[in-house]
């Protein structure tokens, strides 16, 4: 057996591999979001460590109510010392939607330079896989056409604005199928992004800095003022 002081440099060894295996780890998140007809469903998982980690949510309901709309939503969080679900009932209408633009006003003006950490944050994100299908008719062969060719332009877009903001290690695979026989219209996307677990505390210790160093008009700095904020949504 080694002594003194090669046992504790062996120690220090393996704790430092340790914890740079930790750090390299990926944070793999996957989505997938669908709509077809009036039935909407939408889905994200977050895995970290290796699986000891686990995130879900989902919304397998929306129904329209009048000028609102009604979300079902279930949530479950797991890791290795509970486990648990919640499944609750929001409801989307004018004063909601006014409600959270005031709410990220006031985020905006609580945190220094916001917006700059969400654009490096996501410098940092991979995305491995983006699968993005639709389908789209109108009952009629011409406007049919001019309708395919819109969604394609608008997804191209969309694909060229997000890859200035993200690494895309994929190439996308999108389709859009024509269909003439009808009105029609289906979409369905999913994606992987994957993010280390190291970098992830690091944006996370970043924003909390950003957050010390901000002040809002009314509003504590820090956590307290995030809470605040985040309690009026």
């Amino acid at each position: 057996m080694l002594g003194y002081p090669f046992g504790w440099m062996i120690a220090a060894g393996l704790f430092f591999l340790l914890v740079l295996a930790i750090a390299l780890s990926p944070v793999v998140i996957r989505g997938r979001i669908k709509r077809m007809g009036e039935d909407d469903d939408a889905e994200l998982s977050i895995r970290a460590l290796l699986g000891l980690v686990n995130f879900h949510w989902q919304l397998p309901e929306m129904k329209f109510n009048g000028v609102a709309m009604e979300l079902k939503r279930e949530l479950t969080a797991e890791n290795v010392a509970s486990s648990g679900t919640d499944v609750g009932k929001s409801s989307v209408n004018l004063q909601s939607i006014m409600k959270s633009i005031d709410w990220t006003q006031a985020l905006l003006q609580h945190t220094d330079d916001l917006l700059g950490w969400v654009k490096k944050t996501l410098g940092h994100v991979r995305v491995t896989e983006w699968k993005w299908v639709s389908a789209v008719g109108t009952g009629d062969a011409m406007w049919t056409a001019m309708l395919t060719g819109t969604v394609w332009s608008a997804k191209t877009t969309v694909i060229g604005v997000l890859s200035q903001l993200i690494q895309l290690e994929t190439d996308p695979e999108l389709t859009v199928q024509p269909v003439f026989q009808a009105a029609y219209f289906s979409t369905e996307g999913k994606f992987t992004a994957k993010v280390s677990f190291g970098y992830a505390i690091f944006a996370g210790i970043r924003l909390a800095v950003k957050m010390k160093h901000a002040a809002a008009e009314g509003v504590p700095r820090g956590v307290v003022g995030w809470q605040r904020i985040l309690l009026r949504g």
